[in-house]
């Protein structure tokens, strides 16, 4: 075996290097896709109070909000913001009917206790409220995935569009 020569510690730095840059390179996009978007009220909703302080936030301005429970973790989650929430057509739905993110990325004690206010088993699940009451508004609920034409057809009658 050979000594290590300031040049092969140079070779070995520069592989080193090189390795870190991919690996980050590649790591960045997943970065970016598991980044919340904010929710109506500019926060994203973790507990029960979080919840009903966004509701309150959205009354003078909206009669009605979409509740959108999602995780980081969650990869229907990311298709549906990425494919769905997107679309043209359900962002001009979502101009009249708020998007509330409630966020269950971290499944604590906080996220159970909401899950369990929301009658909700986990995301993803969406569903229409009255913005003044917190009342969800019968058939308006989905759990897992869905079409863009589904959800478009829900919020219909409450976009006015």
């Amino acid at each position: 075996m050979q000594p290590e020569t300031a040049q092969t510690r140079e070779e070995k730095r520069a592989r080193l290097t090189r390795r870190a840059l991919l690996a980050g390179g590649l790591a960045a996009p997943a970065v970016l896709l598991a980044t919340p978007v904010p929710a109506a009220s500019g926060e994203l909703v973790r507990d029960v109070s979080s919840y009903h302080q966004a509701l309150a936030a959205l009354v003078g301005q909206h009669r009605f909000a979409l509740v959108d429970i999602r995780a980081d973790w969650c990869a229907v989650c990311h298709r549906i913001e990425r494919e769905i929430l997107s679309h043209p057509t359900v962002r001009r739905n979502l101009e009249h009917v708020p998007l509330l993110k409630v966020d269950v990325t971290a499944m604590d004690e906080a996220n159970r206790q909401l899950l369990a206010h929301l009658r909700a088993s986990g995301p993803p699940t969406f569903f229409v409220v009255d913005a003044a009451t917190g009342a969800e508004y019968d058939q308006t609920r989905s759990l897992g995935s869905f079409s863009r034409r589904n959800l478009i057809r829900r919020l219909a009658p409450f976009s006015g569009i």
